[in-house]
C-alpha cells in the first residue's frame, strides 16, 4: 500500500499517483500553463501540450485553435485515475 499525498491520492513504489475525482480537479487547476492544458473529456482526464507536430501525430489534437499532443487518462473500475510519475510535481 502506498502513502497518502496532500491531494488525498496514494503514491505507490513507481511514483504513480492514484487520484480521486477531487485529486484530478486539483491537478487540472495546478497544471495550467501557456503550453499545457488539462481538461475533462467525459470521465477521461486529457493533458494537452502545445506541439506543432501534433498535426501529423497519432496523439495529435486540435484545441484552442492550436495543434498539440494529448494524453488521455481514463478512470478505472474503482473510480481512480492513475497519473504517470512525470506529473507528480504538480502536487509537491
Amino acid at each position: 500500500m502506498g502513502q497518502r499525498n496532500k491531494s488525498g491520492g496514494l503514491t505507490d513504489r513507481n511514483e504513480v499517483l492514484h487520484l480521486t475525482m477531487q485529486g484530478v480537479e486539483i491537478f487540472i487547476n495546478r497544471s495550467q500553463t501557456k503550453v499545457q492544458k488539462s481538461f475533462w473529456d467525459n470521465y477521461d482526464l486529457v493533458i494537452w501540450k502545445k506541439d506543432y507536430n501534433g498535426y501529423s501525430d497519432t496523439s495529435g489534437m486540435f484545441h484552442d485553435n492550436q495543434w498539440g499532443k494529448a494524453e488521455k487518462i481514463s478512470v478505472n473500475g474503482k473510480g481512480i485515475w492513475k497519473l504517470p510519475k512525470k506529473y507528480v510535481k504538480y502536487f509537491k
